[in-house]
This record gives C-alpha cells, sequence and structure tokens, in this order.
C-alpha cells in the first residue's frame, strides 16, 4: 500500500472482528455443534454461571493435528468420527490460522440481531406467556399510556408489564436478562458498563431456576427442566444469502425472478463443468463408503506437483446423472 507520499509499505491487517450467529461461529472456529465456539463448554454447560476457558488459537490447531495424525483427511467417514470426539466440524485448514495473533475466542462478537433481539422475542416473552398466558400479556401491554417520541416494543417493556402477574423472583430473573441486552447494546463499554453487564448476568443465573419451577420453559413435548435449548443449524439462511440476497444485488433489480433463476441455472452449469473438469483430469477416483450421517462420496484428485488432496463432494444419488451429464461437455 502506498502513502500519501508515494512510498511502498506492507501492510498486515489484524484480524479484530468477525460478528456472526452461532452456526457461522461454529464453522469459523472449526468446532462441532452443541459446542461452544469460543469457550471449551459445551451445550450441557451453557447454563453455568461462571465463565469457562476460552478455546483459544492453539488449543484448535493442536485438536486438528490430533485429528490429522489419528485419521486420514481423505477418509471421510474415519476422519469424521476422529473429529467428533474432539469436538471439531472437520476443517483441516483454518482461514486464520496464521493470520497473526487471530483467536476466535476473541475475533469473534455476538450477532445483536440473532444473539439478543431474536433470542428474547424467542425465550423471554415465551417464558411469560407461558407463565402468565399470552392473552394476559396482551391487555397489560395494553393498558399501557403511549408517550409521544419514546419508542415501544414488548422488549423493553416486558419487566414493567409482568410484575403483579407473576412472581417476584421471575420479575427479578427477566428484568436482569433485558437489562443485560440492553447494556450490552452501549456503544461504548467503561468499566462502570461491564460492572453492570456482570451484575445483571450474576443476578439472572441466581433466579432462572424459579423459570423452570413455573414451567416458563417449554419444550415440543411439553415443559423443560433444563436450559439446554437445541439449536438446529438451520440451512434455510445460508440459502437465502446465496441464493436469493447475492442474485438480487447482480441484478438491475427488476423482473428479479426470473433473473433468479437464470442465474441459478448458471450457476449449477458451472459446478457441472468444473466437477468435469475434475474427473477428466484426475489420475484415481476413490469412491467410499458413506457414512450414515452425511451419504455423500469423495472425488479425490492427487495433483502431480505437491500430491495435495482436490476434489468435490456431491450427493451419492446423484453419482449417476453426473456420469451421464458429463459426455455432454465433451
Amino acid at each position: 500500500m502506498s502513502d500519501p507520499r508515494g512510498d511502498l509499505h506492507m501492510i498486515h491487517t489484524p484480524l479484530v472482528a468477525w460478528i456472526a450467529d452461532y452456526p457461522e461461529q461454529l464453522l469459523i472456529a472449526c468446532m462441532a455443534s452443541k459446542h461452544s465456539p469460543i469457550s471449551l463448554a459445551t451445550t450441557a454447560q451453557f447454563g453455568d454461571p461462571l465463565p469457562h476457558p476460552p478455546q483459544t488459537h492453539s488449543n484448535t490447531l493442536d485438536a486438528i493435528e490430533r485429528a490429522c495424525t489419528i485419521s486420514d483427511p481423505c477418509d471421510i467417514a474415519s476422519f469424521y468420527k476422529t473429529c467428533q470426539a474432539l469436538h471439531l466440524n472437520g476443517v483441516v485448514e483454518p482461514y486464520w490460522k496464521d493470520w497473526g495473533h487471530a483467536c476466535p475466542s476473541f475475533f469473534l462478537t455476538p450477532d445483536g440481531l440473532h444473539q439478543w433481539d431474536k433470542f428474547y422475542f424467542d425465550h423471554p416473552i415465551n417464558w411469560s406467556i407461558n407463565i402468565m398466558g399470552g392473552a394476559e400479556l396482551d391487555r397489560q401491554l395494553s393498558a399501557l399510556q403511549p408517550h409521544v417520541g419514546a419508542r415501544h416494543g414488548a422488549n423493553s417493556l416486558l419487566p414493567g408489564v409482568i410484575v403483579g402477574a407473576v412472581p417476584d423472583e421471575i420479575a427479578h430473573a427477566l428484568h436482569a436478562i433485558t437489562e443485560f441486552i440492553f447494556q450490552a447494546q452501549n456503544l461504548f463499554l467503561y468499566d462502570e458498563t461491564l460492572h453492570s453487564l456482570s451484575k445483571a448476568l450474576c443476578k439472572f443465573h441466581y433466579y432462572k431456576d424459579f423459570i423452570l419451577t413455573a414451567g416458563g420453559c417449554h419444550g415440543k413435548n411439553g415443559p423443560l427442566n433444563h436450559f439446554q435449548i437445541p439449536k438446529l443449524d438451520d440451512i434455510t439462511e445460508r440459502c437465502h444469502i446465496t441464493h436469493v440476497k447475492w442474485p438480487y444485488h447482480m441484478s438491475n433489480h427488476r423482473d428479479f425472478h426470473s433473473q433468479c433463476c437464470h442465474f441459478l441455472d448458471w450457476q449449477e452449469k458451472l459446478q457441472f463443468f468444473q466437477l468435469y473438469t475434475v474427473l477428466n483430469t484426475i489420475d484415481d477416483i476413490h469412491f467410499i463408503t458413506p457414512a450414515p450421517v452425511t451419504d455423500m462420496f469423495s472425488v479425490q484428485h492427487h495433483v502431480q506437483s505437491n500430491h495435495d488432496p482436490l476434489g468435490d463432494i456431491v450427493p451419492l444419488g446423484s453419482v449417476h446423472q453426473v456420469i451421464e451429464l458429463i459426455p455432454k461437455f465433451g
């Protein structure tokens, strides 16, 4: 990069912050599901009041090295089992490996939309509805006098409207989690702010069991006696980005639906052509028996220069379709 005088400088950009939701954080940190991307805690320990040791840069790379030593990364079935035992997701070369002192436990930051706002509507508000009833909550909200110039929402008014309709301990718990979320959104975090965050979090952990006792936390099969909320990695959100948002930004914003379909057709043809070129240049094709959890097969390509494994992964049921399509490119 050149400075104002025209002198060239080599710039090393530090990785300071990466905002992502929980599934993306797991992917970046190379961690398996039901584990923390920034600490050594598992799903069963997410509700512990004390923080667990951080998942450091060296811990993750050492675990990946052990996994590669135990199993061959090209043997997907065996390597997958090894990675699951070491709480890894199977990524061998994380992009932050040689990025200075970058550590996921430091640069992964919360996604306010999912980890604060969506969490509040999915859980604390539902806890209140399960305990006091949705009709009563609506009545309490409708009875509030609106103030001109003030923003109203369930996430900001909940602690006030539930007082008297739920036990005091539950009101304390919901007030604490609300205070924590609002304090965490401050533009500047001073020592006093950090103290308030710690105080609110400790208060929530002290009173949270009363929510379970009152039957506030529900699952598909009824009330739950724990806060181990299952988090499913929804592929829909990721597909919305790659199949809707990206094509939309590349279009002229007119007649988008037809342009999106054309874009996806082109992407599919490019992927088939890339697979054809790989199959046409490889030395050996190894069909590995798929693991029950993946139902995938791997086409492995060893380059003559460095013998690095390359290839593409497609559904096992599409193998015959791909083979039938390959001659069309010839």
